[in-house]
């Protein structure tokens, strides 16, 4: 189908494989969408109406706690689906909200019909259920690991996280969140970010300026090259 394009190669066969018996239904309502950077495209706590698969551009999950501080975990690109664990599981409401990090095209399609034809084409259910169970291990063994990083090794990841966000790559990146959010995203104190702030600027993967942490493109490569071989390797 056209319309997966824009998608990596191995994603778009994929694609095209899972939707070669897509019911009429699905290609009549399904429909394109161009979201820009900061918008919020999936509230968590709004009913669940819509599948959303990303064709391109960055998106990031965040968690709304019972305190109701923003709580951005994870990153999402091209090939990812948004809505469809909770169809699966009989929730009425998305569990997450999705922010567009960047300018982002998405396929939405209404729930009704994705259900419909999930019920109807095995193969297609047998693709995403294979899918879907890979990634929540996937994500648990992603969850378990974080809890035990120390402190820099979760600056890192979080550092990581916000110069990908920003393509093309820039030669630096200043943060201009205050040390307050930063902490909060992070998951730590205040006290504990800063001590990891002060090994990171002491390896010379980050400097500060004004008081505002950047991370040279050289610095981004080897907390990227740290966290690969001694976290995820």
């Amino acid at each position: 189908m056209d319309i997966f394009q824009e998608l990596p190669p191995g994603k778009r066969d994929y694609m095209e494989l899972l939707f070669r018996n897509c019911t009429e239904e699905v290609k009549y309502y399904m429909a394109l969408i161009d979201i820009e950077p900061e918008r919020t495209f999936i509230k968590a706590g709004t009913e669940c109406t819509h599948i959303f698969i990303v064709l391109s551009g960055k998106v990031t999950g965040v968690e709304w706690p019972m305190h109701e501080r923003a709580y951005p975990f994870k990153d999402f690109g091209p090939g990812d689906f948004f809505g469809e664990i909770e169809c699966f599981a009989g929730l009425p409401q998305y569990r997450i909200s999705i922010v567009a990090s960047t300018r982002c095209r998405v396929l939405s399609i209404p729930a009704s019909c994705y259900m419909d034809w999930m019920r109807m084409d095995v193969d297609a259910l047998f693709l995403r259920t294979q899918e879907n169970v890979r990634r929540l291990i996937t994500q648990t063994a992603e969850a378990r690991k974080y809890l035990f990083m120390d402190g820099k090794d979760r600056l890192m990841v979080h550092l990581i996280r916000k110069f990908e966000q920003r393509q093309p790559l820039p030669q630096a990146l200043e943060l201009r969140q205050t040390r307050n959010q930063m902490a909060d995203e992070i998951g730590f104190s205040v006290k504990t970010l800063n001590r990891s702030i002060t090994k990171l600027e002491e390896l010379g993967m980050i400097r500060l300026q004004r008081g505002k942490v950047v991370i040279p493109l050289e610095g981004y490569g080897r907390m990227k090259e740290h966290v690969e071989h001694h976290i995820n390797g």
